[in-house]
């Protein structure tokens, strides 16, 4: 069975969200690879999530339905995946480009193998060495006895008693996609947080890394290694404060704010970047790309409740000083927009607080 369990998981954090980020492939045709698409992807599933279960816990709803509602969302999301595949790939037929690959150097080969060596070691070490923090004890609490009793946040999830709504923590249910996650899995809450979900997570901060080295080194791809283990070694020795993106990365990945830390805001600044790097090349950005950013909104509300205004106070600086800069102080129309999400959930804190 536990087999089983990893085997579902491995569909659900690896192949779904690989599959559902193809909605973003550019219209020309042209691949963003696999890493690009696993983490838009995830971006879109979270927010679809936090949209179905905030309003089911400010109606007290079962956790069932939550799952019911959310396998509905990613089924839809599957299959429209799939039919844009077909229809693109009925679009291409008959073009084909023939594309010469570059050879790898023996020094970029080096590299790689020495990321490969630390990022191994990052997994052993953030699954077999025990750390004592105290929020697990309320985060992952909240997913276990979500998933065994079939509510969400009106028990205590250190004594299990019933207690009023609290809607404050509700409004980030991070734990609670964890629940589910172990639900459809059958693997216990705190095995999935503590041992399989650090693996994906990191992997997933590593990959954003990796698009943003892409996205710096277009003209010397060479050194993209160089730079991945550069940033392996901040992450190994970023443990001087308890507060560091990377402290919270290596040692509590699978609490929400070490995903806005180390996922969400990073994936933010790529998009900017690639938002800037469009507006230097004069191309317009599309609708996907404005639906992406929107979505990884979103995502942040999920994970915590300072997403909502870190993620806000992130876009407005950085794209007030994008648009004073290219003189389009248009851009800011869709900057607004793609705040909705997070607007909303800070006036809703407001209300049920």
């Amino acid at each position: 069975m536990i087999g089983i369990g990893l085997v579902v998981l491995g569909i659900f954090l690896l192949v779904l969200p690989v599959l559902v980020g193809t909605l973003f492939e550019r219209r020309q045709g042209q691949t963003d690879g696999l890493m690009f698409y696993w983490v838009s992807g995830q971006m879109l599933i979270w927010a679809g999530f936090l949209v179905i279960c905030v309003p089911m816990i400010l109606l007290r709803q079962s956790f069932s339905l939550v799952s019911t509602l959310f396998h509905g969302y990613q089924g839809v999301l599957l299959l429209a995946a799939i039919v844009l595949g077909i229809y693109k790939k009925c679009r291409r037929v008959g073009i084909q480009k023939k594309e010469i690959g570059k050879k790898t150097g023996m020094a970029t080969k080096i590299w790689w193998v020495v990321f490969w060596l630390l990022l191994i070691l990052q997994w052993v070490l953030t699954i077999f060495l025990a750390y004592e923090e105290g929020d697990d004890a309320f985060y992952f609490a909240t997913a276990t006895i979500t998933e065994q009793s079939d509510t969400m946040y009106l028990l205590l999830p250190y004594t299990g008693y019933a207690t009023g709504l609290d809607a404050r923590h509700g409004l980030a249910p991070f734990p609670v996609w964890i629940a589910y996650l172990a639900k459809v899995s059958e693997i216990p809450a705190l095995v999935v947080a503590q041992v399989i979900l650090p693996l994906a997570l990191l992997g997933m901060s590593y990959g954003i890394y990796y698009l943003m080295a892409k996205h710096l080194c277009t003209e010397k791809e060479e050194t993209v290694p160089l730079f991945m283990v550069l940033t392996e070694i901040l992450f190994l020795f970023g443990g001087y404060s308890l507060f560091t993106a990377e402290n919270f990365m290596l040692v509590r990945a699978s609490q929400g704010k070490a995903v806005i830390a180390g996922i969400i805001l990073p994936f933010l600044m790529y998009l900017l970047m690639r938002l800037m790097r469009n507006m230097q090349k004069q191309e317009r950005s599309g609708i996907a790309f404005w639906i992406l950013f929107a979505t990884t909104m979103a995502a942040a509300c999920l994970c915590s409740t300072q997403g909502t205004i870190l993620s806000c106070v992130l876009i407005g600086i950085a794209g007030l000083c994008v648009a004073v800069s290219y003189k389009k102080i248009r851009l800011l129309i869709p900057l607004v927009l793609c705040s909705g999400v997070p607007v909303c959930m800070a006036l809703l804190y407001f209300v049920v607080k």
